[in-house]
């Protein structure tokens, strides 16, 4: 790659986190491009030479987002069907606690009438390893798999919601691992026999 290519591929970049900087912080209708400019310390003109408009500069950080989020993902699933849906669980919202860029795609997915990352890329793995749980007779006779999907897809949009209400508060991953095993602890077979569990 030449110089002149690599200082592009940069300055491309430089772009795609400045905006999402500014779309994390502010959403979409909020954002424009003098103010991503601002934010990369940039010219109008850079902006313009790599992004024929705003909606073109946010799909770009939606990919960025949905790239990162599914590389992450894709490492996290790793373990037994139940224990792999609080990894994947846990590690989305440790994306949602540490990268700007994946907060910024899904906001720019909310606000955009978009599919988000969670729908895209987090969904279909965590239904995946409930469906093996299922199918290994690892669920409650009276649980449907797809009452387990929603169940995880309800707690991690809610940490999602709880992170936007107090980002700064404490960490929204521990906490929704903790939820999330508990609630899983509940559609186990054997553990309404459990003195306590049911």
């Amino acid at each position: 790659m030449s110089k002149r290519q690599e200082r592009s591929t940069r300055t491309r970049a430089t772009l795609i986190a400045a905006a999402g900087q500014r779309f994390d912080d502010a959403g979409y209708p909020s954002t424009s491009l003098a103010q991503v400019c601002e934010t990369a310390q940039m010219s109008v003109g850079a902006i313009t030479f790599h992004f024929a408009n705003k909606a073109d500069l946010a799909d770009a950080v939606e990919d960025e987002g949905r790239a990162r989020a599914t590389a992450v993902l894709a490492s996290a699933g790793t373990a037994a069907p139940l224990k792999a849906v609080v990894d994947l669980t846990v590690a989305f919202a440790e994306l949602l606690e540490s990268d700007v860029m994946v907060r910024a795609a899904l906001r720019l997915a909310h606000e955009r009438s978009g599919t988000d990352l969670l729908t895209a890329a987090w969904l279909p793995a965590v239904a995946a390893h409930v469906r093996q749980a299922y199918t290994h007779g690892l669920l409650g006779a009276d649980v449907s798999a797809e009452d387990v999907v929603d169940l995880a897809e309800y707690l991690t949009r809610g940490a999602e919601a709880l992170w936007r209400i107090s980002p700064s508060g404490p960490q929204q991953s521990l906490r929704l691992g903790r939820a999330c095993e508990l609630a899983l602890r509940g559609v186990q077979v054997g553990t309404r026999d459990v003195p306590g569990a049911g």
